[in-house]
């Protein structure tokens, strides 16, 4: 029987996968609102661009760290999904 069994380490890997889920699933939601209603695109932007920012502050400050490293890298990967659709976007409209 092992000593440490029940014993978990601070900042499970679980919590990392929790916080990109959490960030990509804002950017999921926002493909759903631009397909549904386009008209509620840039007020879903603006709140979606606080939200990416508030989330990985709230998590730092309630102790989970490992949350707050998830939320931080699913905001570089919607920075990085948005600037490729973005950009794919333009150059389609270029001719």
């Amino acid at each position: 029987m092992n000593p440490n069994q029940g014993n978990k380490p601070k900042g499970a890997l679980k919590e990392l996968w929790v916080g990109i889920g959490m960030t990509v699933g804002i950017y999921l939601l926002g493909l759903l609102i631009l397909l549904v209603f386009s008209g509620l695109f840039f007020p879903y932007l603006l709140l979606a661009a606080i939200a990416l920012i508030v989330i990985p502050i709230v998590c730092f400050t309630k102790g989970k760290t490992r949350m707050g490293q998830g939320a931080l890298i699913g905001l570089a990967l919607n920075i990085l999904l948005f600037s490729a659709c973005f950009g794919i976007m333009i150059t389609n409209l270029g001719g």
